[in-house]
């Protein structure tokens, strides 16, 4: 394996193999993708390619983030609603910061105290890509199916793994399943190097914040809301980046009507300027960043290692046809970047390059990652189908028929 990522690693290095996007394009086609790991699940996905005559779906692999969320960060709603309310009793907004303020303040009821929790339409999420599933593959489902799920200690990846279950046990009654959460779990769903920031190189973070400075005109945006900022705001970057989240994750709440206004807070185009800041330090701390060791991303290893070896135990015994994970964005965008799916295993240098060939809008809420495999009565080779957010995504091994892998393959390529 180490020959093998050596030989990945140079080829990286040439981005010119990737397949580059029009972010902002894409992100003007639909700007709530500026929300990047906040961006809704898409859905209308369409239908998988159907497998090789002869072959038939028998087992399904998955890692799953949790669904759709309000805003994190201990008190970010509180936080804001203080300083926009300081500014308006002090009398320091302007015309478009006091119809903000009006809005955000009637607002607030439907979000407060609610920073990390899942909402409905994310447990909703988890229903419709577990129906998803049964639908696109019933011969899983013949006759007894049984599933084991394993989830990190958080509420909203608990709830997510039981929403996910009950759509199952309402579609077949002769679904069963075993599901666990704990500590056991989380040094290969979200292992503790995730939290830290010891594996940066020493001017990661001054090349980050070279580059905010070059996309951003904080000075600008605060300008338009606020008649002195600089008696309201202390840390200008995260006033404006916490306010992203909060207009970012408007979409993810359970409010039935979300006033216009909190989303006209930013421009389409300072949206995207915002985006690709937040995009490029998500590369930076959970891509294959040439500014850190990439700890995170090879703590993935492990993670990567029991997709294996359950797929085997399960094949061999017979007793599993749903192996389910369930975690958060920082399990799978390290995941992703380690196994190279789509390309976002691609080492950028240049910060401005990033958003061409790694987009965090790609880990939405309720992101997965699903492995399925057929099998033949003819043949003995098992065949791997790759599924990104329920779409056919790329390895960096070759196909052995359009949009199947060899599960030996597979083995070969990413463990050792």
């Amino acid at each position: 394996m180490k020959k093998i990522f050596s030989l990945c690693l140079f080829i990286l290095l040439c981005t010119l193999g990737y397949a580059q996007t029009d972010s902002k394009a894409a992100l003007m086609a639909d700007i709530e993708r500026a929300g990047g790991v906040h961006y809704l699940y898409p859905t209308n996905q369409p239908a998988p390619t159907s497998a090789p005559k002869g072959y038939k779906a028998f087992y399904v692999s998955h890692i799953g983030r949790h669904g759709a969320r309000y805003a994190l960060g201990g008190s970010v709603y509180e936080e804001q609603l203080a300083v926009w309310t300081r500014g308006h009793e002090k009398g320091w907004l302007t015309p478009s910061g006091e119809a903000f303020y009006q809005a955000y303040k009637d607002f607030y009821p439907a979000i407060a105290l609610r920073e990390g929790n899942l909402t409905r339409k994310g447990q909703g999420q988890h229903r419709y890509i577990a129906g998803q599933i049964y639908r696109n593959y019933p011969s899983v489902f013949k006759g007894k199916t049984h599933a084991e799920a394993v989830s990190t200690v958080s509420h909203r990846v608990i709830v997510s793994m039981f929403s996910f279950l009950s759509e199952l046990d309402n579609l077949d009654r002769d679904f069963t399943f075993g599901a666990d959460y704990g500590q056991p779990y989380q040094s290969y769903l979200l292992p503790d190097v995730i939290d830290s920031g010891a594996e940066r190189h020493g001017d990661a973070e001054v090349k980050f914040n070279r580059f905010r400075d070059q996309v951003l005109d904080l000075d600008a945006m605060l300008g338009k809301w606020f008649t002195r900022p600089d008696s309201l705001v202390s840390n200008k970057y995260k006033f404006c980046f916490d306010l992203h989240t909060v207009v970012s994750t408007l979409d993810n709440t359970d409010a039935p009507v979300v006033p216009e206004a909190l989303y006209g807070v930013f421009t389409p185009e300072e949206r995207y300027q915002l985006w690709r800041v937040n995009n490029f330090r998500d590369y930076q701390l959970l891509g294959r960043s040439p500014d850190t060791e990439n700890l995170r991303m090879k703590a993935m290893q492990a993670l990567l290692k029991d997709f294996v070896e359950k797929a085997d135990e399960d094949m061999r015994t017979g007793g599993v046809q749903l192996r389910l994970r369930f975690g958060h964005d920082s399990t799978l965008m390290p995941l992703l970047s380690l196994m190279d799916v789509n390309g976002m295993g691609a080492v950028i240098e240049d910060p401005g390059e990033v958003e061409k060939y790694w987009q965090n809008y790609n880990i939405p809420m309720a992101c997965n990652l699903q492995l399925v495999f057929f099998k033949s009565k003819k043949n003995p080779d098992i065949l791997v189908q790759v599924l990104l957010n329920g779409v056919e995504a790329s390895l960096p091994i070759p196909q052995v028929c359009p949009g199947f892998y060899s599960w030996k393959d597979f083995k070969a390529y990413y463990i050792r």
